[in-house]
């Protein structure tokens, strides 16, 4: 399984319980496939897009595949 970005649109953050769009704890995700949120978990990617700008946090594509 791979990521192609670093957040996550409509899925459900392992430590909330909460389903929304937010930044993620990549290394988390590598190890067990988990979401965790590293930023609030928004209703929509336009709130989410507002936080990372506030933020100055670079929401990205990537290429990562699960270590196990």
């Amino acid at each position: 399984m791979a990521c192609l970005m670093n957040y996550c649109i409509q899925c459900t953050d392992v430590n909330t319980q909460q389903t929304g769009d937010f930044a993620f704890d990549l290394i988390h995700w590598q190890k067990t496939g988990e979401f965790k949120a590293i930023s609030p978990v928004f209703f929509g990617l336009v709130d989410l897009f507002a936080w990372a700008k506030k933020s100055n946090f670079e929401l990205k594509s990537i290429y990562l595949e699960r270590t196990k």
